[in-house]
């Protein structure tokens, strides 16, 4: 049976737009090159090996499917990113091509009249999805657009981490 391989993205988007400023083309994003400060990226301990960071290793096997979730140190309240394009440069055979998929979900949110029964509100999940076809390390880069609380577009940036998928 899969076993599902959730890995949170969390991009410290204040620093990327003060360091790299703004960029308002998606097909040239600027590239992050010190990411290990600013993109952190982990997943549940039993699925990973050593330590979580801008690179990762993961416990995977042929058939488990891996999501990526990105949210930003604000948790989406000041700055919002997306994930937008995926592109492997070397291992693109030991996953299949990731794709994006949206779902809606209910999200509790907090009732201050009475905290232990919560209300809920639909909301789209966001992710990206693949398969694991077998072992080894995926080099890979992920774009993505870092928006303000108001929808507006402030850059496109990439990284190029690697996962490294061990059974």
């Amino acid at each position: 049976m899969s076993d599902f391989i959730n890995v949170l993205i969390v991009i410290d988007a204040e620093t990327i737009i003060e360091r790299y400023g703004k960029n308002s083309d998606p097909d040239r994003p600027t590239a992050i090159p010190d990411s290990s400060n600013l993109i952190y990226m982990t997943t549940r301990q039993d699925h990973i090996i050593g330590s979580p960071g801008s690179e990762l290793t993961v416990k995977a096997s042929p058939d488990d499917i891996i999501r990526w979730r990105e949210t930003t140190l604000s948790l989406n309240s000041k700055y919002t990113s997306v994930l937008y394009k995926f592109d492997a440069s070397s291992g693109a055979d030991l996953i299949d091509t990731p794709e994006a998929k949206s779902v809606v979900v209910n999200e509790p949110l907090p009732n201050s009249h009475d905290p232990l029964h919560p209300t809920t509100q639909k909301i789209n999940s966001f992710y990206w999805q693949c398969t694991v076809l077998q072992t080894g390390s995926v080099t890979y880069h992920f774009s993505f657009m870092i928006l303000d609380h108001t929808g507006e577009k402030l850059g496109y940036y990439y990284w190029d981490p690697f996962i490294s998928i061990q059974d």
